[in-house]
């Protein structure tokens, strides 16, 4: 099994949490909603409850120790280390390039899709959901909660002895805006849908 199919199958579980959550607060987004004189169609609740599974999913995948998961899934009992163990990498792109020229020369190509890629595409989601349920849409917000999202994962790493970057912060930021590039697109290919999206 590749490792990006082992981490899809390790966001699944939580994600499931993300749906009871989105049921749960279903009632009170109605209510406010109705306080306004608006109201979110199927279309919308849907991209929400997309939204909630997926940002459940990320949040189980990297706020817990690594490998954490894959012991769940095996039936094992986790090992939860202890705190402050993980590295800190405050100087931009200098661990990246070193990963990279490391992972080339040993021809750890899937390690570099996950590492470098991986780490935009994960949190393109986040810009595109951004975009998609706010009532104006801009290029920054998609950027700036996808930044606020990563520092909040890379602080918490600390916690779980997991590695923590900077050049995680650019990348995710760099997803987030990717996430606005693709409501873009899918505006001009159906703009009904995105109106759909929208309170009405």
């Amino acid at each position: 099994m590749g490792a990006i199919t082992s981490y899809l199958i390790q966001m699944a579980f939580p994600a499931l949490a993300g749906a009871l959550l989105w049921a749960v607060s279903r009632p009170r987004r109605k209510r406010r909603l109705a306080l306004r004189g608006q109201r979110a169609g199927s279309a919308r609740e849907s991209a929400l409850l997309l939204c909630f599974m997926f940002t459940a999913g990320l949040l189980a995948l990297t706020l817990t120790p690594a490998g954490f998961w894959t012991s769940v899934l095996q039936g094992q009992r986790p090992e939860l280390p202890q705190a402050f163990q993980g590295g800190i990498n405050l100087i931009p792109f200098l661990r990246s390039w070193e990963l990279l020229c490391f992972y080339v020369r040993h021809d750890l190509w899937e390690a570099v899709l996950i590492n470098f890629p991986g780490n935009i595409l994960m949190f393109a989601p986040i810009g595109l959901f951004a975009a998609l349920l706010s009532d104006k849409p801009r290029w920054w917000k998609g950027t700036l909660w996808a930044f606020a999202l990563s520092l909040f994962i890379e602080t918490f790493q600390l916690f779980v002895s997991r590695g923590t970057d900077v050049d995680d912060l650019i990348l995710n930021a760099l997803g987030g805006l990717l996430g606005h590039g693709l409501f873009l697109l899918l505006r001009r290919a159906d703009p009904g849908l995105v109106r759909r999206c929208g309170k009405v």
